[in-house]
């Protein structure tokens, strides 16, 4: 009887044993590094806010076009009728214009000094440049983040439905051996129903974990953009619980360096460029020009085309533009405060995440060194209650309630192991690691 019933429902799942099991996976298993250089390789996110550097590269350039000349090439030819003419006595008609007038030439223009105008739009653009950068940055982060919650849910969930296979196949084993005892008068159909109803429960349970196994798996599929028929061998363990971090330093570390700190940053060093473009608007501006070329309709002889140029120099001075530079600073001020106060919020969300993060990892390992504990008193209650049928002191559904204890504990104990890793990346993420 020992044998048979008692011995296959002590061989519960053990999380001890996975690590070893790892490693003799198939050569095609995913690592966490693979799965997230996969998805920071291919998800079209990336690609799309890497777009927008590259835009914001083509805009500096674009801003420092300013500091180069413009030279264009112009060409016309107007035709006109009739061509007036004036008849002088003794000399003969004279025409005063050409009927076919031509003419070609280069003109050049060159802002010489506009008070910083055009170092302060290249200023604007680098920022917005810079924006961009850290802008990729964010994305990478929430994806790989993301990619790693994936990655532990699945292996938490595997494991998980692998306990919970081994708790029905143990109250399955036990179902048989009641209606062996039912058939030959030592138990009742009391305990047959009780059995049966914990193997329906633990069916139930299966499912939802089996739901919940395809969901992250479809979802972990989608991040690296795999066929929804591709098998995914995730190749992971659960690592060791860290030590409890201290706050205050991590704070610090937090502020500089979260991706949402340096773009709300960026937003306030944008504005306060903006507000220096904007005072300039009305100021002065000095530009020199020329222009040379090939016209005809010059006397005396008015149909050939000569060489022609001229030079020049123009000042642009602004008196009244309805306000408009007024209204544009008040507007750019207003911005700039905006974007201070955003910087303080944000500094203030993540303050209290890594705060938060903090008391999470705290918790997560106080949890698992007592849910350690858990399990050893309910494989010590096991055992007791091993020794206890034997000499008849309780019924089997005593000893069942004792498995069912450690299988919960060892749930528990594989729980809290996942709850730990999600606090460690969770710490990670509020601090503004980069997990790649």
């Amino acid at each position: 009887m020992n044998a048979m019933f008692f011995g296959p429902l002590v061989l519960l799942f053990s999380l001890s044993s996975r690590p070893a099991a790892s490693q003799t996976q198939a050569a095609d298993s995913l690592s966490l590094d693979a799965v997230i250089r996969r998805v920071l390789e291919t998800h079209p996110a990336i690609q799309q806010a890497a777009q927008g550097v590259r835009a914001s590269q083509a805009r500096v350039l674009g801003s420092r076009s300013a500091y180069y000349p413009e030279i264009e090439a112009d060409g016309s030819y107007l035709r006109l009728e009739p061509v007036a003419s004036i008849d002088i006595a003794g000399l003969g008609a004279f025409d005063l214009f050409p009927a076919n007038n031509y003419d070609a030439h280069l003109s050049l223009r060159h802002t010489v000094f506009d008070f910083g105008k055009r170092s302060t739009a290249v200023d604007y653009a680098q920022s917005l440049e810079l924006t961009a950068d850290h802008t990729v940055e964010l994305v990478q982060a929430g994806l790989a983040f993301d990619a790693i919650d994936t990655f532990y849910a699945i292996i938490f969930l595997e494991r998980s439905l692998d306990v919970q296979d081994d708790q029905i196949a143990a109250l399955e084993r036990h179902l048989d051996v009641t209606r062996e005892r039912v058939r030959t008068g030592s138990a009742t159909d009391f305990e047959v129903l009780t059995t049966q109803v914990r193997v329906a429960t633990a069916q139930s349970r299966r499912i939802d974990l089996a739901n919940a196994l395809e969901r992250q798996t479809v979802r972990l599929r989608g991040l690296m953009g795999l066929p929804a028929d591709q098998p995914l061998n995730l190749a992971g363990t659960f690592p060791a619980a860290p030590a409890a971090p201290g706050a205050d330093s991590l704070v610090a570390v937090a502020l500089a360096q979260r991706p949402e700190l340096k773009l709300a940053r960026d937003g306030e060093a944008s504005a306060a460029i903006q507000g220096r473009l904007a005072s300039l608007g009305d100021r002065p501006s000095l530009a020199v020009g020329a222009m040379a070329g090939f016209k005809n309709g010059y006397v005396p002889n008015l149909n050939t085309l000569k060489g022609n140029w001229d030079a020049g120099v123009q000042v642009r001075v602004p008196i009244f533009n309805g306000f408009r530079a007024r209204s544009q600073v008040a507007e750019t001020r207003a911005t700039a405060e905006a974007a201070q106060d955003h910087t303080q919020d944000v500094e203030r969300r993540v303050t209290t995440e890594v705060r938060q993060a903090v008391a999470d990892v705290q918790a997560g390992v106080q949890k698992l060194a007592a849910s350690d504990l858990q399990v050893r008193q309910a494989e010590a209650a096991v055992g007791m209650a091993g020794v206890r049928y034997e000499a008849g002191v309780i019924t089997n559904l005593d000893v069942l309630d004792a498995q069912t204890s450690l299988q919960e504990a060892r749930l528990m104990r594989l729980r809290a192991q996942y709850d730990v890793v999600r606090a460690r990346y969770e710490l990670d993420r509020a601090v503004g690691a980069r997990p790649w």
